[in-house]
């Protein structure tokens, strides 16, 4: 008899990656290259996969979406792979359309009410887990907190898929409406309705900007401009208003602090931890030096919208204004809420995790479960909770040192852009993800597809996140650690963006990235910002080099490198 070979699941058990289950059922699964580069840790893969893809069912079903009943994700080895739970039946859609249209009203009436509400219970949450002395809490105390950071993971993707599905579907019922107008997304005045926003974001950004021209009216701009990034503090702690700036600095940690430098991922600090990471940005502001000069263009942006908006409005008939007028203010949150909701979704709950499992992962090496207290992002949480009541019966080294040494290993590889039963990328794109009118996933996640038009002769082809055309010297850069080598008048060439990197974009005169579609947060900070923005290239930093010569036209989606 032969041996019947069995799968073993690892990391993630339920949620691991098997083709010979997961194609038959859903036929396409699509990289998320936007939140899985690089690849992700074991730890926060368990939490992503599993309660990113409940949030987005339980908005679903609570907000009826017409044409889906949210997605589901699969991991490979740290990569991101999404299937479409899509509605078929047009008698279920027509019942499902009911539904949602009734659940948009009081979000048409009062979203920012909404979203306040929200807010408070998102912070209530968090506060309950940073109050918990993790050096001091008994074994038992610890698996609690393991449970509550559990709860609240879960309880903030419920919260923030509703907003985002509520937006995005309405920017993408406007994108269908307008098309009688002639206008696409990536027409730049239908873009210009949804610039010109202020967010929370831009405010700690701003904040940021104080900091640096204080430094550099106290005298401490050299030490900040000439120093390595993990070396400046311990300088301006020596340097004369050093400890003075220091105290301002601090400040603006405890109120700002919790927020993550990578966005999907624990196995970086946030700011609080290590304020060094802010040095930064700071430094980006200072090196483009100036006024804070995002404040005059919102407003000029936000002039323009108000016109692109009256031009529409002018040629549709008097009895669809109201709808029109509804949608647009609700996908006009695509932008505002997009943004600000990354703060007090993904960035500040990550931090508060990441506290809580490196204080668990402090408890387990100090029992000889593991060799370091970062090792716990290569378990899971069922792994830790099977050992946390008593670690020094346990040893997870087994474990914990074979994952690390793979994600090390390929944590930058290059893995397929989806797996399908359908003939190309384009039919399972077509038959798989668009029929869902799932905004997010279209629009960020797995992002619209270049239309490749070789009469143009570009070297790459990308989506138009941000209208304009610039040329200049590429800069590669991978990861946040990375952006003190942008220098001004550089072009930003990366994977994607987070809130993290915005400084940045003051500095740069365009932008190009590997993944993302018109409402990711690299296309919505380019139109804020006014910088012409191509996003989905796939292959943008595999293909140029940094210091070589580009031009970007990201109103027809194009790319060319000058010296090849």
């Amino acid at each position: 008899m032969g041996q019947e070979m069995v799968k073993l699941w690892d990391a993630i058990p339920g949620f691991d990656f098997n083709p010979e289950i997961d194609l038959p059922e859903l036929n396409s699964w699509f990289f998320d290259g936007t939140h899985s580069v690089p690849l992700l840790t074991p730890m926060y893969a368990w939490h992503w996969i599993r309660h990113c893809g409940h949030g987005s069912q339980y908005s679903a079903e609570v907000l009826s979406m017409p044409r889906y009943k949210g997605f589901t994700f699969r991991d490979h080895e740290g990569a991101t792979y999404i299937g479409m739970r899509i509605v078929r039946d047009e008698a279920e859609v027509a019942k499902r359309t009911a539904k949602f249209k009734e659940a948009l009203i009081p979000w048409i009436e009062d979203f920012d009410g909404i979203w306040a509400k929200q807010r408070q219970e998102l912070v209530g949450m968090y506060d309950k887990l940073k109050a918990v002395d993790l050096d001091k809490a008994s074994n038992i105390d610890l698996i609690h907190h393991l449970w509550d950071m559990i709860s609240t993971s879960r309880r903030m993707w419920e919260i923030h898929f509703q907003g985002m599905n509520v937006s995005y579907a309405a920017f993408l019922l406007l994108e269908d409406l307008v098309k009688p107008y002639g206008l696409t997304s990536e027409s730049p005045e239908f873009q210009d309705m949804f610039r010109g926003f202020d967010n929370y974001v831009f405010k700690v950004d701003r904040k940021l900007w104080e900091l640096g021209k204080e430094a550099v009216s106290m005298g401490l701009g050299d030490i900040i401009m000439n120093t390595p990034v993990d070396q400046v503090m311990g300088k301006i702690e020596q340097a004369k208003n050093g400890k003075e700036w220091l105290k301002k600095l601090h400040s603006f940690l405890a109120v700002d602090g919790w927020r993550m430098v990578r966005m999907m991922d624990f196995d970086e600090p946030y700011w609080l931890e290590d304020p060094s990471v802010v040095i930064a940005p700071i430094k980006a502001f200072i090196k483009k030096g100036g006024d804070y000069d995002l404040d005059g263009m919102t407003r000029k942006l936000a002039q323009g919208r108000e016109k692109a908006i009256a031009n529409l409005l002018a040629k549709v008939p008097k009895d669809e204004k109201p709808w029109f007028e509804a949608l647009i203010m609700l996908g006009g949150k695509t932008g505002s809420f997009s943004e600000e909701h990354d703060l007090f979704c993904e960035l500040h709950c990550h931090a508060v995790q990441r506290r809580g499992f490196l204080g668990i992962g402090r408890r387990l090496a100090a029992a000889g479960t593991i060799d370091k207290p970062d090792d716990i992002w290569f378990l899971n949480p069922d792994e830790v909770e099977r050992v946390l009541g008593a670690p020094e019966f346990h040893k997870l080294q087994y474990i914990a040192n074979r994952r690390r040494k793979r994600w090390e290993e390929i944590k930058f590889s290059q893995v397929p852009p989806v797996h399908t039963t359908r003939k190309d990328i384009q039919e399972a794109v077509g038959m798989d993800l668009l029929p869902s009118s799932d905004a997010i996933i279209i629009k960020i996640v797995v992002g619209e597809l270049p239309r490749v038009r070789p009469e143009l002769k570009a070297d790459i082809y990308g989506v138009c996140g941000a209208p304009g055309v610039a040329e200049g010297p590429a800069k590669v850069i991978m990861t946040y650690g990375e952006l003190d080598k942008v220098q001004k008048g550089d072009i930003l060439v990366c994977p994607g963006t987070n809130p993290a990197w915005t400084p940045v974009f003051g500095l740069v005169k365009a932008v190009v990235s590997d993944r993302g579609g018109t409402l990711s947060h690299t296309a919505i900070v380019g139109r804020e910002y006014g910088l012409p923005t191509l996003v989905n290239t796939f292959t943008g930093t595999a293909t140029i080099k940094t210091g070589q010569r580009i031009r970007v036209n990201a109103t027809e989606g194009t790319l060319y490198i000058l010296d090849k």
